[in-house]
């Protein structure tokens, strides 16, 4: 049984923020499209303590402790659900309410743990793993990234080719759980954020494609 371990979800539209004044402690009015299956709040990066939904099209949230006095540069609104699409995030950690997955998720979960698996790290296959932890926590040289995002890249290379010869052993995984390609775009390092952005796109053996935006 697949268990999800990475958290999917996807950022709603937003299409106003406004102030609320004379209430404390800080909140903001968004307004958006259907926010009815809204789940987390992100201002500035950092989650909202709290956040009620006033009607489909509109949030009232409040604003982290720690953004107190700061300009608002981002808001973001995460939903529930999961399109895989270029708007979809994917976070390492456990949901309030971890369940069984299946199809796109599994394959998408699979992806990512074998890509941030440190060969030698799992003493029954010590051969599996893209490595890419090795790589990012690696010395980076902020005036050339391009060794940096070199290596990403063959990592993602190094992943897909050891699910797919895994899977091609394995009789009794469905079409839509079969990585067929991953494809990276977008590699580069963010100065701002000192970060690695990239995004991927898998395909699986049914056709269907997903996207995987990475911040590491």
């Amino acid at each position: 049984m697949d268990i999800s371990f990475v958290q999917f979800s996807d950022a709603l539209d937003v299409n106003g923020v406004e102030e609320v004044p004379d209430l404390a402690p800080r909140s903001l009015r968004i307004r958006g499209v259907d926010f009815q299956s809204a789940v987390e709040i992100l201002i500035n990066d950092e989650s909202a303590p709290s956040f009620v939904i006033v009607d489909r099209r509109t949030i009232l949230v409040q604003v982290p402790e720690g953004q107190s006095f700061s300009i608002i540069r981002d808001v973001s609104v995460l939903s529930s659900e999961f399109t895989a699409t270029v708007r979809s995030k994917v976070e390492f950690k456990f949901g309030r309410d971890p369940k069984k997955i299946k199809g796109l998720q599994v394959m998408m979960q699979t992806f990512l743990k074998t890509l941030f698996t440190t060969p030698g790290f799992d003493v029954f296959a010590k051969q599996v793993g893209g490595g890419a932890l090795q790589i990012i926590g690696g010395h980076l040289d902020v005036k050339n990234n391009a060794p940096l995002v070199a290596g990403l890249a063959v990592s993602i290379s190094r992943a897909v080719a050891q699910i797919r010869a895994f899977q091609a052993r394995q009789t009794n995984i469905p079409d839509n759980e079969r990585l067929l390609s991953a494809e990276p775009s977008g590699l580069r390092y963010d100065p701002a954020t000192t970060a690695v952005v990239a995004r991927v796109e898998l395909v699986s053996q049914a056709g269907v494609r997903a996207i995987a935006n990475l911040e590491l």
